[in-house]
């Protein structure tokens, strides 16, 4: 629904007073100020009119949602996902440095025990709580080691979340972690089979940061979704052994033996990931190699039926995007399916583009998956280095998230006219390295 300038007070007002739920609010943005430690809140109509673009003006609120480590000084959690809950009453944040010191993450981003921010949406939109923490109605101790990605379940009851780093080191991921929303405690973990990387498994000693020629025993697992299919498949990107997890949710729940039923190779180190709306593709963003000083250029789509079987052939397809240079890196991030299922985007952070991709094309083999590439830029010149992607309900928009980390609130945010391939408005003082983020509704 498009809200008109008049008409966002009124639904915001009606929101706070519990007249209508979050789903039916206006187009808002939650994005993950990474750096920043907050969780901004944008107006998507705001950032689309012309005579806001490059500032602030869109953003309705920052919300914090790390606590307080010592007086004025709040824990260096790092949000980079940020997950609404099927009812959009919550939003689940990861924090892929937990309750890590600011100088502790500044010395290494990567080893802090992990945390998932259970923010009160309807809260988070209110102004009265920018810069408090008066959204947050709980923090989830994943107890895995620098998370970053999270599915909830159909029934809103379950999360997966991604420990992609060891304790205390970039390498030694090697869990997915269920939590339990309604008590918003962690369960279990589900564990992981050990990489093939040709010498025996775990190395010693274990690589303390990559690119290390010792990593590929541990997946180090990035993105993670869920497809409704046969009862509930999860899928991991493995930027650690470069290939993507099959597993079964009703197992992984129950921590039941057997839960990962499957490896898919990649190529590269994948680290965003999506599902078509329909559950039967998934797509992966294949980033980076963990063992050499290499990043991808492709994405891959895989067949979801074929993956729960088990069938070797279940990548569909692998091709490339934001370049035609095939030895040049493009470095996607992160890959969105629009709601028909037919297109895909693909954030290129070397490039500082976004592909747009034919997913019938894609599937067909062949060359012109990539029907259209849009080079983005930044207000100040800097690059784009595009990251989260967020696409809107009917399909005609994407918020792209991005810019270089640098100082607070240098992050940027794109809305990209999906079928005219333009930008239509940029978002300054979004966060500082922003990385994913959610629609409202």
């Amino acid at each position: 629904m498009r809200v008109t300038p008049s008409g966002r007070g009124l639904v915001l007002g009606l929101l706070l007073a519990g007249g209508v739920t979050a789903a039916t609010a206006a187009p808002y943005l939650l994005v993950s100020g990474r750096w920043d430690n907050t969780i901004v809140v944008i107006d998507l109509a705001k950032a689309m009119e012309p005579a806001n673009d490059g500032t602030q003006n869109a953003i309705v609120n920052r919300v914090r949602v790390t606590p307080d480590i010592a007086p004025n000084t709040p824990a260096s959690g790092q949000p980079v996902n940020v997950v609404l809950s099927p009812d959009r009453r919550f939003a689940y944040i990861v924090n892929h440095s937990g309750t890590a010191t600011t100088k502790a993450a500044a010395d290494f981003q990567h080893g802090h025990a992990g945390t998932v921010t259970v923010v009160n949406v309807a809260k988070a939109l209110d102004p009265a709580n920018n810069m408090t923490l008066n959204a947050v109605e709980a923090i989830i101790p994943t107890g895995n080691f620098g998370p970053v990605g999270l599915a909830v379940t159909a029934d809103g009851k379950h999360a997966l979340v991604s420990g992609s780093e060891g304790d205390g080191d970039e390498e030694g991921g090697r869990v997915i972690t269920v939590l339990d929303l309604t008590t918003r405690k962690a369960l279990h973990h589900v564990e992981l089979a050990w990489g093939n990387p040709g010498f025996p498994c775990p190395p010693k000693p274990i690589p303390h940061a990559g690119p290390n020629l010792a990593f590929g025993c541990f997946t180090d697992t990035n993105g993670v979704v869920i497809s409704p299919r046969h009862g509930g498949v999860a899928f991991g990107a493995n930027g650690g052994t470069h290939d993507v997890s099959v597993i079964d949710v009703t197992k992984a729940l129950a921590n039941a033996p057997g839960a990962e039923i499957g490896r898919i190779p990649v190529g590269t180190g994948p680290w965003g990931i999506a599902v078509s709306p329909d559950g039967a593709w998934v797509a992966t963003a294949n980033r980076e190699s963990a063992r050499v000083d290499a990043e991808g250029n492709h994405v891959s789509l895989i067949n979801v039926d074929k993956a729960f079987a088990g069938a070797k052939d279940a990548e569909a397809a692998r091709f490339i995007v934001g370049t035609n240079n095939p030895s040049a890196a493009s470095r996607p991030f992160a890959v969105a399916f629009t709601p028909d299922g037919k297109t895909l985007l693909v954030s290129n952070f070397r490039a500082n583009n976004l592909s747009f991709v034919d997913v019938e094309k894609a599937l067909a083999g062949g060359l012109g998956a990539e029907v259209a590439r849009l080079a983005l830029a930044t207000p100040d010149g800097r690059p784009s280095r595009p990251r989260g992607i967020a696409i809107t309900p009917d399909g005609k928009y994407a918020a792209i998230t991005g810019a270089p980390r640098g100082q607070p609130g240098s992050g940027v945010l794109w809305v990209v006219d999906i079928v005219e391939r333009k930008v239509l408005g940029r978002v300054s003082g979004v966060g500082n390295e922003t990385y994913l983020l959610a629609l409202l509704p």
